[in-house]
């Protein structure tokens, strides 16, 4: 009588369970229709386009037109800027009363604070609507981590790549010589280090920035003691890292060492310290998206962000744009997507923002 009493109170259980599931589904297909361009009354359809302004290159345009594909009746308008470029532009555009962009991809940058404090962007969270794409266990860390800004609202992270923090040209020192990050402050590799210039913004600042957070500020000081080269060419600095005039690099670009590898220069140049998460810093790239406000076209951004952010547009992101999604059922890009089990620091979070303000005023100090 018992067990009839407990499969009894299962199947209302379940019952329940589904109605709840279905309305919840019927709830955000209800959200979904209203703006998908084939319904009855499209809005998405009859605003006809969507205006995004994001990363320069053509990898990322051809990531975007498959957007077009997947909703033809929707026009994509895309234009790449870099970051500075792109500030100066808005700001001009704003003060002239033009309201011409939807959609801003890039990646962490000072406009996310300026224009959050200005009321010029628009939360995030009203128009992500697919369940997929608020599904917890599909986001690394989770869907609320993405976000970047300090209210978890208006600058949603949807990359996530690995770098290395430091390089080591083995062919001059074998790793039983240096296996770790603590070990560059060894009195052995003084004059022997080469650092993107920490004092500006750029990938030495970055990399100072984030031993900050991870190893503290006495060991920022002790290494800019090392007496680092410093330099702002990063070709010059992959160059002296694969010559071996400093064969250890702090905040060497992948792409310039490629090049000089291919000419058969710096073959042996690996990273420092394995899977260490001192070794590593996770950043965001050029993947974060924003809502402007005042948005010419809400209804087909909308349609275009809930695209980008499932499976099918980071799909395309890891594939077609080459770069690492955070969603976690996309193909990974081996040596760019985060290892599980590692536990990152992530620099670009807006509540870190003093980590790398501090670590500039540090480097200037000491290196003068």
């Amino acid at each position: 009588m018992r067990r009839q009493h407990g499969l009894h109170l299962t199947a209302i259980l379940v019952m329940v369970l589904g109605f709840a599931l279905r309305a919840e589904s019927q709830e955000w297909k209800t959200k979904w229709d209203k703006i998908l361009p084939f319904s009855c009354l499209p809005d998405a359809k009859k605003e006809g386009k969507v205006a995004v302004a994001g990363p320069p290159g053509t990898a990322y345009r051809d990531v975007m037109r498959a957007f077009e594909k997947k909703y033809p009746e929707i026009s994509l308008e895309f234009q790449g800027f870099t970051p500075a470029n792109f500030t100066a532009r808005f700001s001009k555009e704003r003060q002239a009363g033009q309201y011409l962009w939807d959609i801003y991809i890039t990646g962490p940058t000072s406009f996310d604070v300026t224009a959050k404090k200005a009321g010029e962007l628009d939360p995030l969270r009203a128009v992500l609507i697919l369940p997929e794409v608020r599904d917890e266990s599909a986001w690394l860390g989770g869907f609320a981590k993405a976000f970047l800004d300090s209210e978890k609202q208006y600058v949603f992270a949807f990359q996530a790549e690995i770098t290395p923090q430091v390089q080591v040209n083995r062919e001059f020192i074998p790793e039983s010589e240096l296996n770790s990050v603590k070990g560059l402050l060894n009195a052995k590799w003084k004059g022997k280090i080469v650092i993107d210039d920490p004092r500006v913004d750029g990938p030495g600042s970055g990399r100072i920035a984030l031993w900050s957070g991870q190893l503290g500020e006495e060991f920022v000081r002790a290494l800019l003691k090392q007496d680092l080269a410093v330099t702002r060419d990063g070709r010059q600095l992959a160059d002296w890292l694969a010559r071996g005039k400093y064969p250890i690099a702090i905040g060497a670009n992948d792409t310039e060492i490629g090049e000089l590898q291919k000419l058969g220069i710096g073959s042996k140049i690996e990273p420092l310290a394995g899977k260490l998460a001192e070794a590593w810093r996770m950043g965001t790239g050029w993947g974060a998206v924003r809502l402007v406000n005042k948005a010419p076209h809400p209804n087909a951004a909308a349609v275009f962000i809930n695209w980008l952010l499932s499976k099918e547009g980071q799909t395309g992101w890891a594939t077609i744009g080459g770069r690492p999604s955070r969603r976690m059922d996309v193909p990974r890009i081996t040596g760019l997507s985060p290892e599980p089990g590692v536990d990152y620091f992530d620099i670009d979070r807006e509540e870190r923002l003093q980590l790398r303000d501090k670590a500039k005023e540090i480097a200037k100090a000491v290196l003068q």
